[in-house]
């Protein structure tokens, strides 16, 4: 049986830059020659507005990159619901009917989870039956949803136990427990992302799947910082030079304190940190590439 495309998910809170990375990761595996297909879910938007390039349910160009491609693609409740009925159920032209929004909410609403297995469950259909896809990102929830996102199928497994619905949750949860899916989690080192990332990770955990990298966003580099300052030059009074000063000793301390929480996350969570710089010169169109190159091999 041949080996399924890996699936990278990715996840975090908010405001840590969880797309922008989720697009590097696709840079870095595209880079020597794969195809990788980067998806979206819940209608966010984020990754064309990141690009500048439009987002749909087919997987179209979003990044250049140096022998292979990355394509984007939007992920649609009523789209995956459409594709269930008719492969599960083989309604034909009526699975289109149902594609409407307030049916889908309906169908939703009676079974709760079901609009996380619908997606999810369209992400791995996507996986098994593109051929040419050598891996896909998934860019997730925020970390304060992606337990019940990730943990739908079981949940829903349970609550209809029995049914084809059940049959279905439980078939996407083997697919997310593959040893070729890893669930990654993007932070500042901050104490409140941080904080959440490692709950992030023990719900991962939790859910038997299996987590990737914790990957620390915006980092800055220990500046050379003589302890003590040297005196003010001759010339420059002492307040003068405490001014002058300040922002290289606050960066200072801000990096020594991202050290200090990279430590103390990576103890917590027992998972490898990987470290990607703060970038202020670039475009949010030039950021994969160049964080694509910082995280390394992968």
């Amino acid at each position: 049986m041949p080996t399924r495309p890996p699936l990278h998910i990715v996840t975090g809170k908010g405001g840590v830059g969880k797309t922008t990375v989720a697009l590097a990761l696709a840079h870095r595996l595209a880079i020597d020659g794969a195809r990788v297909v980067v998806a979206e879910v819940e209608g966010r938007g984020g990754l064309g507005r990141a690009t500048g390039r439009p987002i749909g349910p087919e997987p179209s160009a979003l990044l250049r990159t140096g022998r292979g491609r990355v394509l984007g693609v939007q992920i649609d409740a009523r789209v995956a619901l459409a594709g269930d009925l008719q492969r599960y159920y083989r309604l034909g032209f009526a699975a289109d009917l149902l594609q409407l929004e307030p049916l889908v909410d309906f169908a939703t609403r009676i079974a709760p989870g079901l609009r996380d297995i619908l997606l999810i469950g369209q992400v791995t259909h996507l996986i098994d039956n593109r051929p040419d896809i050598d891996a896909l990102v998934l860019d997730a929830p925020p970390s304060g949803r992606i337990g019940p996102f990730l943990g739908a199928g079981a949940a829903l497994a349970e609550l209809t136990d029995g049914s084809p619905i059940s049959g279905q949750a439980a078939s996407v949860m083997d697919d997310l427990r593959d040893p070729g899916c890893r669930v990654h989690v993007v932070t500042l080192l901050e104490e409140l992302p941080v904080t959440e990332a490692v709950e992030t990770v023990r719900t991962i955990s939790h859910l038997g799947l299996l987590p990737g990298a914790v990957i620390a966003n915006r980092c800055l580099p220990a500046p050379e910082i003589p302890d003590p300052l040297p005196a003010a030059p001759a010339g420059i009074d002492a307040r003068s030079w405490a001014a002058m000063t300040a922002d290289l000793v606050a960066e200072g301390e801000t990096a020594r304190a991202q050290r200090a929480w990279q430590e103390l996350l990576g103890h917590r969570t027992g998972v490898g940190v990987r470290r990607l710089p703060e970038v202020v010169s670039a475009t949010a169109s030039e950021l994969p590439a160049l964080l694509g190159a910082e995280l390394g091999a992968w």
